[in-house]
C-alpha cells in the first residue's frame, strides 16, 4: 500500500505478508493498548483489523476505502500478548469486495472483523 499511515505506526502494528486480497499483521500488546479492565481495548483490536483489511484490499493499487465493517471480540487479550490479524478476501466485484479478518493470539481467535470496501472503478 502506497504512504505512510501514521496511526498503524503509533499503534506499533507491523506487516507480516500481503499481496492481492491477502494481508497478515502483528501487534504486540503495551499498557498503551489495554483499557481499565487491564484487557486489550477493542479499539486497538478493531485497527489491528482494520489495518490488515485496508492493506489487502488497496494491495493491487486501485483505491479502496471501507464502507462497511463489523466486529466480534471473542476473548480477552492483556499486555505482552502479541495479535496477528489474518485478511483474506471471501468476494470481490467491479465496484465492492467481501473480506474476512481473523484476529488471533498464538492459535486462540480473538476477534472476527468482516470488511466491505468501495473500490473506485
Amino acid at each position: 500500500m502506497k504512504g505512510t499511515d501514521n496511526f498503524k505506526e503509533l499503534l506499533g502494528i507491523e506487516l507480516l505478508d500481503a499481496k492481492e486480497c491477502y494481508a497478515k499483521m502483528q501487534m504486540k500488546v503495551t499498557k498503551n493498548h489495554v483499557n481499565f479492565h487491564g484487557f486489550t481495548h477493542g479499539g486497538a483490536i478493531f485497527s489491528l483489523a482494520d489495518c490488515a483489511f485496508a492493506e489487502a484490499v488497496n494491495f493491487a493499487g486501485t483505491p479502496a476505502v471501507a464502507v462497511q465493517v463489523s466486529i466480534n471480540f471473542l476473548r480477552p487479550t492483556v499486555e505482552g500478548d502479541v495479535l496477528t490479524a489474518e485478511a483474506v478476501k471471501v468476494n470481490e466485484g467491479k465496484t465492492f469486495g467481501l473480506y474476512n479478518i481473523t484476529v488471533r493470539k498464538e492459535d486462540k481467535t480473538v476477534a472476527v472483523f468482516s470488511g466491505l470496501a468501495y473500490k473506485q472503478p
